[in-house]
């Protein structure tokens, strides 16, 4: 026994992998005289089995999957040695395949992975009643160990292979992904402005729309009921029926429904062409010169619909000046503080105001001082609402991004500053731009 199991070291000494199935199947067949020996993976969840190595009449054969149902491989699968010295067809009659081969004999040990779980087995199959069936046992438990180290080594060697040959490929695939993120990085702030500036115009556009019905529907209804007049002045007009009376009543209707008619859709005109301008002026940022006093005023009036959610007044005080700067950047900020009012720091039920103070602190630099009676922001808060993505009211839809928006474009875009102050009551927020000249 020792002088065989001295052979099958020597045989198997300094092989790996593949070569060492080999070498191990063919020297364990060898020694045991079966017609057919193989090593076998298990796949429980296929509940098939796949060789490793198989040996037939001492030569190496092509591997095959065969399914564990009905056959003896499976109670090997389920953690017990199986030994059938002869007639192993009668006990296990489905197994066409043992029976195609005229199999007589079989004899199969479980292998173990590192966690003690059965991972594969060694297989013994003869055509003839096994004579030495403890030779054949000794040496499979001897050398199963060895096998399914063999196994598991040979798995993670080739698993650190496929890593290794595809690493190269992962890292250049991972530096260009990482260069076109940097680049979207780069994009995203600038794509969640407009974003944001988006949805501050989508409010505005569905407050103006608002705003305009009142008019326009001032002036349809004048417009129907003067129709309706001048359909039954027509009528008498036409069957010469016509008084004085009736003249007079037509004219005077004339005279009370055409100006209202004018003035409420001068009105509707007056709030799109506000509209109409502002939109532009933040969609389409160009250099201008503004009458700074006239632009604010004009800013805030297009602010109403939103103004008028919460019931909030605005007192603008400011000087008329002309200046040349980026109106939609101005438009923008007074557009986001009015909007963060609104939203976070007003109950409906309060009497709401902001005032806005705007003064000229040096030949080209102004101060836009800008004060709500809101609820204000915490003290130990007021360095991060200006941090992007800041918010405590996420659950509403808020991104966190105006505040962050008005200090960048007053910090960059307008080369001026931007900060939070501490207040008893309130948002207090001081804000200074430069004009490019006046």
């Amino acid at each position: 026994m020792q002088a065989i199991i001295q052979d099958i070291i020597r045989g198997i000494s300094n092989s790996y992998g593949e070569d060492f199935f080999e070498c191990v199947t063919l020297c364990l067949d060898k020694v045991i005289q079966s017609n057919y020996t193989f090593i076998a993976r298990l796949n429980l969840e296929r509940n098939v089995s796949n060789t490793i190595c198989l040996v037939g009449n001492g030569k190496v054969l092509d591997n095959f999957e065969y399914a564990l149902k009905d056959t003896p491989c499976a109670n090997v699968a389920d953690d017990s040695v199986c030994i059938y010295p002869d007639h192993v067809t009668d006990s296990f009659p489905d197994d066409q395949l043992l029976i195609d081969m005229g199999i007589e004999g079989y004899l199969g040990t479980p292998l173990y992975n590192s966690q003690g779980k059965v991972m594969g087995l060694v297989v013994a199959l003869y055509e003839n009643p096994i004579t030495d069936q403890e030779l054949t046992l000794s040496l499979f438990e001897l050398f199963s160990g060895r096998i399914a180290g063999e196994i598991e080594r040979f798995d993670h060697e080739n698993n650190l292979i496929a890593l290794n040959k595809s690493l190269d490929e992962k890292v250049a695939d991972r530096t260009i992904k990482l260069a076109e993120t940097i680049e979207q990085l780069k994009g995203a702030h600038e794509q969640l402005i407009e974003s944001e500036k988006m949805a501050a115009l989508g409010g505005l556009v569905s407050g103006v729309a608002h705003e305009v019905n009142t008019p326009l529907g001032v002036a349809i209804t004048a417009q129907s009921l003067l129709q309706e007049k001048y359909l039954a002045f027509k009528t008498k007009l036409e069957g010469g029926g016509i008084s004085h009376k009736d003249m007079n009543c037509f004219m005077e209707q004339l005279s009370q429904s055409l100006p209202l008619i004018e003035n409420n859709l001068f009105r509707a005109k007056e709030l799109i062409e506000d509209f109409k301008r502002t939109a532009k002026e933040q969609a389409d940022i160009q250099e201008e010169n503004i009458e700074l006093n006239h632009y604010f005023q004009r800013v805030v009036s297009t602010l109403t619909p939103i103004l008028k959610r919460k019931k909030a007044q605005v007192k603008l005080h400011c000087p008329n000046v002309h200046v040349t700067s980026y109106p939609g950047y101005h438009a923008q900020v007074l557009t986001n503080l009015i909007t963060n009012s609104v939203q976070h720091g007003f109950d409906i039920a309060n009497e709401n105001r902001i005032e806005i103070t705007v003064e000229q602190v040096q030949e080209n630099t102004f101060k836009v001082t800008y004060r709500d009676n809101g609820k204000g922001i915490p003290t130990n808060m007021t360095h991060k609402v200006v941090e992007p993505f800041y918010t405590t009211d996420r659950i509403s839809g808020s991104t966190g991004l105006g505040l962050s928006i008005c200090h960048n474009l007053a910090t960059n875009a307008l080369n001026g500053s931007f900060a939070v102050h501490t207040s008893e009551q309130g948002t207090h927020i001081v804000y200074t731009f430069s004009a490019i000249h006046l």
